[in-house]
Formats: structure tokens, sequence, C-alpha cells
């Protein structure tokens, strides 16, 4: 009948603690304190922190933990052996405490950050003894490990596998009968565990329990992980590290009606307005001021205010009365502004008023027509431009090759935005790795999915509003 690993520790680390710290360093041709450096690197702690390092061992990372940081540290280990000489470390180790890491003898959100090492092998439910270890960590705090992998390169793991099942146990008798066992051990247990638990659903487990910004580091050719990650501030339900735009404020007072207005998005349509004005000879400073201010109302409260009210997509606590002030208002502001400059351009400029007036209210009850990509595109690219060249006096031709080339900027930013808005405001977790022909494999997280677009959008809203402002100013200088 199979041993349990939870079976194994006791077996595998009573007698041999008092020479593992040399005996680790010598097999891992000095890789083993390598990772535990990169480990510590990744907690960031600071004095005042309290840090708990779970399966301590002989004390390796509680003490370097202690030293870089100046921060307390507490052990806890499972193995008298082993903690005898964890209290051996010159008093730089604040508490040692002999307990299993699946039943955590400390209450909800004790530590600001907790470590562990060489651990999930030896538990029976890796899954729920991650999520223990985040229940004792507080909101904001890191969790960061070290656990050995498995090489993922066929040439590197053909060599990890003769290292670990023939050169290993061999060198082991050179220490001892016990280290002979260690070593013979090891290479099976890491395979394993690997074949039950693989890197991407360990980082489930990780994301299941509340961590956000999930990274795994492989290290000297995969035989090494160094794992770490944040727990989160606020329940899932849309990643709530990542925020619901990128421009977007922490929730609460002045804050909400900043990112209400979408500022780069906003501007990026209000450019349109501009570069319509941009194709008229000679454009009257008047009624592109007007028109800029027009759509401004229109979209950036407007459209904005009636949209927050559809679910919330950017979190604010504005209430819901003041949101359909606000597109009230912002709507009838810019209809009236369309309707003092029917005056002074004729009365068929009342129907680019109308027909702005309509996209607003299509938008505000979600009409098909507004809200898929070519409504988009029609709506906040195309007409912006023919609404401004009509009102400055631009001519026809030119109008429409810019219209048509607005409406392709708004469908790209639609395309780009699309996957971020929903990665931000509706993933629980992102859980993906990419794998490439030299064997190499890259984690996929929520950030490092939306970075690409969303690097895209922050550059192409600046260029377009320089280009804009660019072509207008030529027109008066």
């Amino acid at each position: 009948m199979s041993r349990s690993p939870s079976a194994d520790a006791p077996r595998i680390f009573t007698g041999i603690a008092r020479s593992y710290d040399r005996v680790g360093a010598l097999l891992s041709f000095g890789q083993d304190p390598r990772w535990r450096h990169a480990l510590v690197v990744a907690v960031d702690a600071d004095p005042d922190d309290v840090v708990l390092d779970v399966a301590t061992g002989t004390g390796l990372v509680a003490v370097e933990l202690a030293r870089r940081y100046r921060c307390r540290v507490v052990g806890l280990d499972r193995s008298a052996d082993m903690l005898t000489e964890a209290s051996r470390r010159n008093g730089l180790i604040a508490g040692l405490v002999n307990a299993r890491a699946e039943r955590l003898p400390f209450p909800d959100a004790t530590f600001d950050h907790v470590t562990f090492t060489y651990l999930l092998r030896y538990v029976d439910d890796p899954a729920a003894t991650v999520r223990e270890l985040s229940r004792v960590l507080k909101p904001g705090g890191r969790l960061a490990a070290l656990e050995f992998g498995v090489p993922s390169s066929p040439l590197a793991f053909a060599l990890w596998r003769l290292y670990t099942r023939i050169v290993m146990p061999l060198v082991g008798l050179l220490f001892s009968r016990k280290w002979r066992e260690v070593n013979g051990f090891l290479g099976p247990s890491i395979e394993r565990f690997y074949r039950a638990h693989p890197q991407r659903a360990v980082e489930r487990y990780w994301r299941e329990s509340g961590l956000a910004d999930v990274r795994s580091r492989h290290m000297s050719l995969g035989g090494g992980i160094v794992m770490a990650a944040t727990k989160r501030t606020e329940p899932p339900g849309g990643d709530a590290r990542l925020g619901a735009a990128f421009y977007a404020l922490r929730p609460g007072g002045w804050r909400d009606y900043w990112t209400l207005l979408h500022p780069p998005y906003t501007a990026w349509h209000l450019s349109y307005v501009l570069l319509g004005a941009a194709i008229a000879p000679a454009p009257d400073p008047r009624i592109v001021l007007g028109a800029v201010v027009a759509f401004a109302l229109a979209v950036g409260v407007a459209a904005h205010s009636f949209d927050e009210l559809q679910g919330r997509p950017l979190g604010t606590r504005i209430p819901s009365r003041v949101l359909v002030a606000l597109g009230a208002l912002g709507l009838a502001g810019a209809a009236a502004l369309g309707i003092a400059a029917v005056a002074m351009l004729g009365p068929l400029f009342g129907l680019f008023v109308a027909a702005g007036v309509a996209l607003v209210l299509l938008y505000a009850f979600e009409a098909p027509l507004v809200h898929s990509d070519v409504g988009f595109a029609l709506a906040w690219g195309a007409f912006p431009v023919l609404t401004a060249a009509y009102a400055t006096g631009a001519p026809l031709v030119p109008a429409v090759a810019v219209a048509s080339a607005a409406a392709m900027l708004s469908l790209a930013q639609r395309i780009l935005s699309t996957r971020v808005r929903a990665v931000r405001r509706r993933s629980l977790w992102v859980d993906g790795e990419v794998r490439y022909r030299d064997g190499s494999r890259e984690a996929l997280d929520a950030e490092g999915l939306i970075a690409a677009p969303e690097g895209a959008l922050r550059i192409l809203w600046l260029a377009v509003v320089a280009l804009a402002a660019g072509l207008l100013l030529s027109r008066y200088i």
C-alpha cells in the first residue's frame, strides 16, 4: 500500500539535520543557496513586519530574512531535529514552533508575509495547505515559496533524471546510509508530485486561495521554482488588484468622478473633433471650442454616466440618482450647444445634433446598433470628424477619408480594449502557460495577458491627441 506524502517527512528528515545545510549546498552545486536567496528577495519585507517561515528546517531562509530586512521571523516545522538546529542561529529567529503547515496554530491574518521551502510534496492536500498558509497572511502581504522542479527541456530532463536517480544516491553513500536513502527518494518524489500536481495546477491553487499576481520563476534549467504572490485586499469578483481600467483610481469620493470620465479615452474621441476641424482651410476657433465642449458633455459625461448605471462596470460608488442627473445634464448641455450652432450654421446642422443625441441615448440603453464593433467605430470615430468638418466648412472628400481613418482607429481601440476589460472586470484568475520550441515555459497571469493590448492603448491615445492638436495648430500658426 502506498504511503501518504505526509508520512514521508518524518522518515526523511530525521537524522540529517546536522549535515543538512552543507550537504544540500554540495549536492545542488551551490544552487540551493541561490534559490533560497531568490525566495528571500521576492518577499520585500519592512523592518516592522513579522514573517512566518513554514518548513523552516534548519532556519536558512528565516535567518536570511531577518538579516536582509531586519524583520521578526517565526520559524515553523514539524521536525524536532530540524528545529533544534534552527535554535542555534544566534537568536536571529524570533520564535520557533513545532507544528504542521496543514493546521497552523495562528489566527487569521496574523503575519505580514509567509514563506515556505520544499513543503508541498510532504502534505496530503497541497491546495488545502496553500489555503491554510493564505489564511494566516494579512491582505496585501506576500506569500513566497521555493520548490524543486522538473526541467522541461528533454536534454535537461535526461541529465536531471540521471543525476537524481543514479548520481545522487551514490554520492549520498559518501556521507551516510541515511543520505543515500534521502537522495534516492528525492527524484521519484519530485516526479510523482508534478504528475499529480502540474505547475499550472499549483499556480491555480494559489489563485483559488485568494492570492493575486502569482509569479513563477524557473531557475537552473527548471530544477528549482521560486513562486511569489500577494494576498488580495478584496474578495475576487473581477481582479481587484488590477482595477477596472488603467486610468481608474481607488473607488470613493472625487476619485470616482475622474474614473467616470474615462480621461484617456474621452481625450482620444475629442481628438476626432480636432481632426475634423483641421481639414477646414480656416476653422473658426469659436466653433471648434463649442464642438469640443459639446462632445465632452455628450461622450465624456452623459454617455459614460449612463453606461455606469448598467452594472457598474467601473465599480464607482456614485449614487444612481447622481449618475442619472449627470447624464441628463450632460446630454442637455450638449444639445443646447448644438441648437445654438444651428442658428449660425443653418438648419441642416440640426441633423447632426439630432443624430448625436440619438447616439447617446442608444448607447445608454445598450442598443446593439451602437454597442457593436462597427457601430462603436462609426458613432465615436467617424461621427465626431464629420460633425466638426461640416461645422467648420471642410471639403467633403477629405472629411470622408479622415472619418474613415477615425472609424478604423476606434475599431482598433475596441478590439484592443475588449480583452482588457474582460480580464480587469470579470476574471477571477488567469491560469495558463506558453511553451516555446526551445523547451522554456512562461506562465501567463492576468497582467501578462493584458500587458500588450493595454500598452498599445496607452500609447495610441497620446499619439492621436498629439496628432490632432498638431494638425489643428498648423491652421493657426
